[in-house]
């Protein structure tokens, strides 16, 4: 989870003029409630099957937004076992109806780049290999396949349909998957 120092909460609290940059403390008490309010949803309601553990730190971006890293552990008949499994509740593909608020917030949050030859200065850029460090753009994948490493490698079809994202061009060979892989 990633703080937005775009979120309506934060917004709707600024002082005249104020920017979110103005207010690091009011984008961190906004992470922290979004924060509490998540946990509550995964471990006190269930609401992607039912957790014996958790654990989670919270670091800082470069721009000094905080983020969460959040390890869950299920019961085992909670835990993804199949890739329809993994497909049930991760996509690494934009969604069908560009009208969509998701689709907005995949197109806007969800994905990665532009990288590779089109910005070779990209923060990512291995500067020597000359290659993404975060390996995109991802291969197209008809499936979901489940590795032996516990890292599926999602679905993310060819669908011939393009959208331009920060001034380039991007497919589902960007997107980032919204949800982490909870096995």
């Amino acid at each position: 989870m990633t703080a937005n120092a775009n979120w309506p909460e934060v917004l709707a609290a600024l002082g005249p003029g104020q920017t979110p940059a103005d207010r690091p403390d009011l984008v961190a008490c906004v992470f922290q409630l979004k924060k509490q309010e998540l946990l509550d949803l995964i471990t006190n309601k269930g609401i992607l099957g039912h957790t014996v553990a958790h654990v989670y730190t919270i670091e800082f971006q470069k721009r000094g937004l905080p983020h969460m890293h959040l390890l869950i552990w299920f019961k085992e008949e909670h835990k993804l076992k199949t890739p329809e499994d993994v497909d049930s509740l991760i996509s690494a593909e934009f969604p069908e109806d560009t009208n969509s608020r998701f689709f907005g917030l995949v197109k806007d949050l969800m994905t990665h780049g532009p990288c590779g030859s089109e910005k070779p200065n990209a923060p990512c850029m291995d500067k020597e290999k000359k290659r993404c460090t975060k390996h995109f753009p991802k291969e197209f994948q008809e499936v979901t396949v489940m590795n032996e490493d516990g890292y599926p490698k999602y679905r993310r079809r060819n669908t011939g349909r393009q959208y331009k994202v920060r001034g380039h061009m991007m497919d589902n060979s960007n997107v980032v998957p919204p949800v982490p892989t909870c096995y």
